[in-house]
Formats: C-alpha cells, sequence, structure tokens
C-alpha cells in the first residue's frame, strides 16, 4: 500500500508509431491491475501523448504531493540519468510535487532473461502460432500467416543468434547488452551468437548480420540466422530491421532469416517494475 499523497509515474521513451504506443499502456495497465489500489500514470518522454508535463499535470488536479517516477528501460544510460529525471523534476517543481524515488532500469533480471528467452522459442518451435503478430517479420503474408508460415515446421541445425540492442554512448550500459546476450544465448541451442547496435557500439546492425551471414559452425554455414531485438516496444527500429532483414533474404537466399518479436508488453515484467516501486516504497 501506498501513502495517499503518494503516485506512480511510469515514463516510456515514445514513440510515433501506434502499436508501440499501446503497448505501453497495456504495460501501465498490467501494473494497475496488480496494484489495483496505486493510482499509476503513463506518459511519454518524447513523440507520443500523454507528456511527462501532461501527465504530472493530471496527477497534481488529482492533489498528489509526491510521486515515484518508473522508467520503463532496459538499461541505465542517458535517458536513466538525465533525460528522465530533469524533464520530471521540472514539471514536478512547476506543480508544487515533489519527486521522491527513481526505480532502475530492467538490466539483466531474471524475469527480463525469461521473456527473451520466450521470445526466442516462440519463433523457433512454432513460428506464426504462438502469439506471432501477422506480417511481424516482413514476410509480408497475410493476416492468416500462421496457415503459411515458410518458418513453421522447419527445423535447424545449425543456428546463428544476432541479438540486436539500441545503442548508446553509455559503456556501462554497452557492457550491459553485451553481458545480457551471454546470459540468455546460455539456455538456446545455437551455434554462433553476437551482439550488435543500432547506434553507438560495436558491432552495427550491418556488420552483425554480415557476420551472421557467413557464420559456421562445425566447418559448415550456419542454416539460419535467428535475428532477435532486444527492445522493449514497436517503433521505427523494429521497422527498419525489418526493411535489413528482407535485404538479407534476397542477398543470402540460402540462410533462413528469422526475426523475432520485440519484447512488448508482458505481466511478467509489469510485475519486476511494481517490485521496483514497492522497494523503493519501503525506503520512504
Amino acid at each position: 500500500m501506498l501513502p495517499n499523497d503518494l503516485a506512480v509515474l511510469v515514463v516510456g521513451h515514445g514513440t510515433r508509431k501506434p502499436s508501440g504506443q499501446a503497448q505501453l499502456m497495456q504495460l501501465v495497465e498490467q501494473m494497475r491491475q496488480a496494484q489495483p489500489l496505486w493510482t499509476i500514470e503513463p506518459s511519454f518522454l518524447e513523440l507520443a501523448t500523454p507528456t511527462i508535463e501532461q501527465a504530472i499535470q493530471t496527477l497534481s488536479q488529482r492533489h498528489f504531493q509526491r510521486i515515484v517516477v518508473v522508467p520503463i528501460l532496459l538499461f541505465t544510460a542517458a535517458h536513466a540519468k538525465s533525460d528522465i529525471p530533469d524533464a520530471v523534476e521540472a514539471c514536478a517543481r512547476e506543480h508544487g510535487i515533489t519527486v521522491t524515488a527513481q526505480t532502475p532500469s530492467l538490466g539483466t533480471s531474471p524475469e527480463l532473461i525469461a521473456l527473451s528467452n520466450h521470445r526466442f522459442q516462440e519463433i523457433t518451435s512454432t513460428a506464426g502460432q504462438l502469439g506471432c503478430p501477422a506480417s511481424h517479420c516482413g514476410y509480408g503474408l497475410p493476416s492468416a500467416c500462421a496457415a503459411v508460415c515458410p518458418l513453421i515446421g522447419k527445423t535447424h541445425q545449425r543456428v546463428a543468434l544476432a541479438m540486436v540492442g539500441r545503442g548508446t554512448s553509455d559503456p556501462e550500459a554497452l557492457a550491459h547488452m553485451h553481458r545480457f546476450t551471454e546470459l540468455a544465448a546460455a539456455d538456446r541451442a545455437v551455434e554462433w551468437v553476437s551482439t550488435g547496435f543500432f547506434a553507438g557500439g560495436e558491432l552495427s546492425v550491418d556488420m552483425l548480420l554480415e557476420q551472421a551471414a557467413s557464420a559456421e559452425a562445425h566447418g559448415q554455414a550456419c542454416d539460419a540466422v535467428i535475428v532477435q531485438p532486444h527492445l522493449l516496444f514497436e517503433g521505427e527500429l523494429m521497422d527498419q530491421l525489418r526493411s535489413k532483414l528482407m535485404r538479407c533474404r534476397q542477398e543470402y537466399p540460402d540462410r533462413e532469416w528469422i526475426l523475432a518479436r520485440c519484447l512488448g508488453a508482458d505481466r511478467a515484467l509489469a510485475n519486476v517494475f511494481v517490485q521496483f516501486v514497492r522497494s523503493v516504497a519501503e525506503t520512504l
């Protein structure tokens, strides 16, 4: 139970893509279902509404005096260290609200590794059938794609795993992404694994895909490349990744190119963020 004057402000990165915005809202709703007596207000740092300012104004009108900030972030980099806390503090000050705490990023939590492994399994074992959105992989299949998906029923002897992160200039966050890949890949039957980034860090996504295309196991080329985005929600980066895989399928048709889903909203993640709030609330 939180004090009556304390609310939870959830802050997502933001995207122009409605499906990505909806995933953040779904995660917030899952948090509310887990803690129906809490006031949990969603917001976006950029590119979408409600903005941080709009969310704080809503909480002010409901007479909340304190907030716990919950950044929906994978790793602790610039957004967690400065962008979100600075924006929240400036808006909260205008409305006479005190920012009491900010919860940590997900990092390499066991729940996140488990969800990532589930995204891997759903696309490798029953692609298109276990919650795989129609055409999410970029094949351009119809809404009933599960019936015609070229991946269903196929087994692969030599699998290369390409993990893709957003990227950052923060070396600690980059190291955490590499560590996450190691932990997640330990539970997967893959012959080759590496990590790439859209911006910042080594390797670039293009270099990662090029290396995955030539990856070998036991002297033979891998027959499947599973590309897994370590991204929370749908957005422009997912669309870029789909386009890159379409080119890979044309340039390297002798390999199966498989795109996993982004992490998306999930009750396990919602429970992690709820526990983060509980932990900081105990210190107030």
